[in-house]
């Protein structure tokens, strides 16, 4: 093993941008908060005055808004949104599928508005919803908040599908803000109603939901707003972490040699896929690892080091040939190409019960029983489609909660699991942290691998396996965010990424933001998007 591993450097992270809430959390700080005095149709101000504010930075132009209320506290919201924004001179159609009685803070919010002339009333007629979204520059969301957990039905579906098909006729599509997140998205799972009203910009209160974080509730929100009032939730052993990358080493040791740095065993590569071994090798490579070893079908041994010679490849044929090999490395990756035939399962069973930590990836993940990992320094890295067939479900139930899903394979397998895709979920004994950095770049074959081995190089040099698994993450994230804004994010292969992760490893390029901001600060610091991340 290394002598020691590697120093990390931590940036520092705004402690609100640090950690995101369960619907029961914010419920609870919320009436924390009341039963301390603070006024709920105050706060109700604060929050409309924010979502406003954030409308005019990012559409200074706008000049109609269309205003979709619903008969809750979110709808109440959206009042004060309509408020302020005809006390700006601009003009406002407020519409719902009903005309709501509103209550409490929203009830306060309603005579607020009524007061200002001219006077609105919410339109529900068909022909006057569709008119006003034709001519609005802005549509504000504020139809359903967080207590929302069931599948949009009724006359709200109905609503939804004609703003839906008059948005889409419109020549110009207008902007579209959710207060607080948009309706029809769950803030705590990220499953996403087909009926949500995909946002451009989502401004949320208090604190991020963890449903927002992840998933296909990324791409529903947009561009992602914190305004938490002044009143942010108390640190919470239930919160959920949140990753902004940004960790890099400090400099390396003057007398430092390749042994202090890990040695990587890369089992990988069946016959017709070296692609997959020479990615998850070079990777470690780039990662920092002092020696990288491939174990691959013989039928690649001679050619897959062309053009890296760096690499140290072997053909490998029985389980004595792999353990071999295992016994000069620190750590393993097993599974980019490695196929499922007899050569497969000849390596993963001689690596299986290796006491090296493991990162185990792609085909490897279909030959693993459950608690096969347990009591093991392994980490899993499945896509969804992978974490569906481990948890013996379908695709959509993992996407439907990523979070949930992640902490059931690591319950199951006894090890850590980076659940990878748009948010890539971080599991790890009592631990969920999910990744907000990305680009869609990365939704491309073979990044995956390239994450691999970056997993296995940082566990290889010695980081405890839960920074091993952020570190590695981000680092990957970040790199696709490089590559995407230097070249553009069509078109990137996965041996692309090889550049900037070096780059990014020595702090020679400053990450591009991060997925939030705070409210008030300018729409331009907020991060160039988030993408799947090595699916």
């Amino acid at each position: 093993m290394p002598t020691a591993a590697p120093a990390l450097i931590r940036p520092t992270v705004d402690p609100g941008l640090a950690r995101a809430w369960s619907v029961e959390a914010i419920q609870t700080h919320e009436r924390t908060l009341f039963a301390g005095g603070v006024d709920a149709y105050g706060l109700m101000e604060q929050a409309g005055g924010a979502a406003f504010a954030d409308l005019r930075d990012r559409w200074p132009d706008a000049a109609r808004l269309a205003v979709l209320v619903g008969p809750g506290q979110n709808g109440g919201d959206g009042l004060v949104v309509a408020r302020l924004a005809k006390q700006a001179g601009l003009a406002v159609d407020l519409l719902g599928w009903g005309r709501p009685t509103f209550r409490d803070s929203a009830a306060h919010a309603w005579a607020a508005l009524s007061s200002v002339e001219p006077a609105v009333e919410v339109q529900t007629e068909s022909a006057a919803v569709d008119e006003a979204l034709q001519a609005a520059d802005v549509v504000v969301d504020a139809l359903f908040g967080i207590g929302l957990s069931r599948a949009i039905e009724g006359k709200a579906a109905d609503f939804l599908r004609r703003a839906q098909a008059a948005l889409s006729s419109h020549t110009e599509r207008p902007g579209v803000l959710a207060v607080d997140l948009p309706s029809g998205v769950d803030a705590d799972t990220g499953a996403v109603d087909p009926l949500t009203l995909a946002a451009d910009c989502t401004v949320t209160f208090l604190g991020i939901k963890r449903g927002l974080t992840t998933g296909p509730a990324v791409a529903a929100c947009g561009d992602r707003v914190l305004a938490d009032l002044g009143y942010p939730p108390d640190a919470d052993q239930t919160a959920v972490d949140l990753l902004h990358g940004g960790l890099r080493f400090a400099p390396r040791a003057r007398d430092g040699h390749k042994g202090r740095f890990g040695t990587v065993l890369v089992a990988a590569g069946n016959r017709g896929m070296p692609g997959a071994a020479r990615l998850a090798a070079e990777a470690a490579l780039r990662a920092g690892a002092g020696k990288v070893i491939v174990a691959t079908h013989p039928d690649h041994a001679a050619t897959l080091n062309i053009g890296r010679p760096e690499l140290i490849v072997h053909g490998v044929e029985t389980a004595h040939d792999v353990l071999r090999l295992a016994a000069e490395a620190t750590s393993v990756v097993v599974g980019p190409g490695l196929g499922r035939d007899a050569w497969a399962v000849t390596a993963w069973r001689a690596l299986r019960d290796c006491p090296l930590p493991l990162v185990v990836d792609a085909d490897a993940l279909c030959l693993l029983g459950p608690n096969s990992l347990r009591e093991r320094d392994a980490v899993i890295t499945p896509h969804p489609g992978e974490a569906a067939m481990l948890l013996e479900c379908d695709t959509a139930a993992i996407n439907a909660d990523r979070l949930g899903a992640a902490r059931s394979l690591a319950e199951r397998l006894g090890c850590g699991v980076v659940l990878k895709g748009v948010g890539s979920v971080l599991a790890d004994a009592d631990r969920l942290a999910v990744c907000q950095r990305g680009s869609p770049a990365l939704a491309t074959a073979g990044t995956g691998d390239v994450l691999a081995g970056l997993l296995g190089a940082l566990l290889g040099m010695g980081l405890p396996r839960l920074a091993a698994m952020e570190f590695g993450v981000c680092l990957h994230a970040e790199a696709g965010e490089i590559e995407a804004g230097a070249r553009g994010e069509w078109g990137m292969a996965a041996s692309d990424l090889f550049g900037a992760i070096r780059a990014r490893l020595n702090g020679q390029v400053e990450p591009l933001g991060t997925g939030w901001r705070r409210s008030g600060s300018s729409s331009d610091e907020s991060s160039r998007g988030q993408g799947d991340d090595g699916r």
